[in-house]
């Protein structure tokens, strides 16, 4: 195993956030990232990937009525994330 990365620890979902904005907006390649992070950089391109697809999917979305019958966390997730959309927007341009 001496070409493989493992992480001492978990790597936090608000850790991954922070990992996968910084990437996005040129602020750490991924090699940097996987660097600092203790993974690999295909695991940050992942990261990555389901983060902008996770995106895409809630911009997809039409919901019915006021809150679509999600539960309070999903309502909370879908404002975190568009909130992480917008960031990510204003960072892009």
């Amino acid at each position: 195993m001496s070409g493989q990365l493992r992480p001492s620890r978990q790597v936090s979902v608000d850790e991954r956030i922070q990992v996968v904005l910084a990437v996005l907006k040129g602020e750490l390649s991924l090699a940097e990232a996987a660097r600092r992070r203790g993974v690999s950089s295909a695991t940050v391109g992942n990261w990555r990937d389901r983060f902008v697809d996770a995106g895409r999917a809630g911009m997809d979305r039409s919901l019915p009525g006021p809150d679509g019958g999600q539960s309070q966390t999903e309502q909370r997730l879908r404002r975190e994330c568009e909130q992480l959309k917008f960031a990510l927007a204003e960072a892009t341009v």
